[in-house]
């Protein structure tokens, strides 16, 4: 009989070790096709969180970065991946909010000096002719009273989720106030790390604007704002999809070279 435990014990040590060892984390691969050295991809599990991030180098002279509107292609919506066929870049993401009945974009969009898009509403991510970033408070007011004339470009976006590193949520104060916003959703963003370097995120699992937040701050990111996000989070990188849209969007943000 105590020969039979024995075997019982041991047989139910044997099956426990194999169900530990089948519920390993399983990390989706990166891309495979090989990155140019000034953009580089990681998923980082951050704040719990599992994030798509691209690092982008702005000080190359190689790249480019631009905002791409659907109506820039002829068209007033436009497939994640038609953007991406048509404007050929090395990484893109989701840009913007747009109005999903009439296409209207309610953010601020510049290129080239140019504001092609004027609101209100969120924080604004500008780089200038030298490649420098400026994150700039633009919350309740209208892009034309804005100089653009010396930004290569620039999206208003938001709510804020970092300043200086610092965790900060006020969608009521920068003109937000969609209750979508506030559910629990899939989400993509822009930062930049204290040494300027850019990160396009996205993440497809639905999270609250806390828990990306406290995701965007582990990964490093010194200054970030919240995109459009939900069912328009889209993320690319060199020949691979990391996120995909579940709609026709009106705007991208690409990375391109020069």
């Amino acid at each position: 009989m105590g020969r039979f435990l024995s075997l019982c014990l041991l047989s139910l040590l044997l099956l426990t070790s194999v169900a530990l060892a089948s519920i390993k984390e399983v990390q989706p691969a990166p891309p495979r096709r090989k990155v140019s050295k000034p953009i580089s991809y990681r998923l980082i599990y951050a704040a719990g969180v599992p994030c798509h991030v691209v690092f982008v180098d702005l000080r190359s002279r190689n790249l480019r970065l631009q905002t791409v509107r659907a109506r820039d292609l002829g068209a007033r919506f436009q497939t994640f991946a038609d953007f991406v066929r048509q404007t050929r870049p090395l990484a893109a993401i989701n840009g913007t909010f747009f109005d999903v009945h009439s296409g209207a974009i309610i953010c601020n969009v510049v290129r080239n000096g140019r504001l092609l898009e004027s609101g209100g509403a969120g924080h604004t991510f500008a780089l200038d002719r030298n490649r420098k970033v400026r994150w700039m408070s633009t919350a309740g007011r209208a892009g034309g009273r804005v100089n653009w004339k010396n930004t290569e470009m620039a999206i208003s976006a938001g709510p804020t989720l970092l300043r200086k590193h610092r965790i900060v949520l006020c969608p009521e104060a920068e003109g937000f106030s969609d209750p979508g916003l506030f559910r629990q959703a899939r989400r993509s963003g822009l930062a930049t790390t204290k040494s300027g370097r850019l990160l396009l995120v996205s993440v497809n699992q639905p999270i609250t604007l806390g828990q990306f937040a406290q995701a965007m701050k582990a990964i490093g990111a010194y200054d970030a704002i919240n995109l459009d996000g939900g069912t328009s989070t889209g993320l690319y990188l060199q020949g691979s999809y990391l996120s995909k849209p579940g709609r026709k969007l009106t705007n991208v943000l690409v990375v391109r070279q020069r």
